[in-house]
């Protein structure tokens, strides 16, 4: 083997050692690049889905918060509607009561049913009944006759029925201490209970 040949030879074998050492280092470089790529892709998977739940999550609390400000305003606005629904309906009845009063049949009713009411809620004392101006002499002796008369019950003696500007529809009857108020004012004193039963109406089909 000449000069030329033994060099050949020799270079194949450097070429081969090269060539297997290269394969010795790379493929665990490659391995561990591998690995590290499949890290990095799974950590990004991983902070891609925590964003996307805090996103979801912060989305869920700014729906939940504004649904609540709708509801809320929905509450409020339903409230300031019955509040003015209630006002007007109020007035009309009051307007619709002392229209009532006015009335002679309906005046007749309100008379007869309230003073009914005292006869049987009130002692037989001293009654002193005060009422609206505009009720005629004529109906006030009517009823100051049916409270006296002989075998009512009970059985009232001193009745004094005495007008009274404070007074614009209906009458109020004292006996002693105790007072029966057939007054608009007096019918309309408990206000919220009228207004809840006003709003049951309202709220009806």
């Amino acid at each position: 083997m000449n000069l030329e040949q033994r060099t050949q030879a020799l270079l194949a074998v450097v070429e081969e050692f090269r060539s297997r050492r290269c394969a010795e280092l790379l493929e665990p470089a490659d391995a561990q690049a591998r690995e590290i790529v499949r890290g990095a892709l799974a950590e990004a998977r991983r902070r891609v889905r925590t964003a996307i739940e805090e996103e979801r999550a912060r989305m869920a609390s700014e729906l939940g918060a504004a649904e609540a400000r709708l509801a809320t305003e929905r509450r409020l606005a339903t409230q300031r509607r019955a509040m003015q629904l209630l006002t007007q309906a109020w007035d009309r009845l009051r307007a619709a009561l002392a229209a009532r009063w006015r009335a002679p049949d309906a005046r007749a009713r309100w008379v007869e049913a309230h003073l009914s009411r005292a006869r049987k809620a009130l002692p037989a004392d001293a009654w002193t009944i005060r009422c609206a101006p505009d009720w005629p002499a004529s109906e006030r002796d009517a009823a100051l006759h049916w409270l006296t008369a002989p075998g009512s019950s009970p059985g009232l003696r001193d009745v004094r029925i005495e007008p009274d500007t404070a007074i614009t529809a209906g009458f109020r009857v004292q006996a002693g201490h105790n007072v029966l108020d057939a007054t608009l004012d007096g019918l309309l004193a408990d206000r919220a209970a009228i207004e809840g039963q006003l709003l049951e109406l309202m709220e009806e089909p």
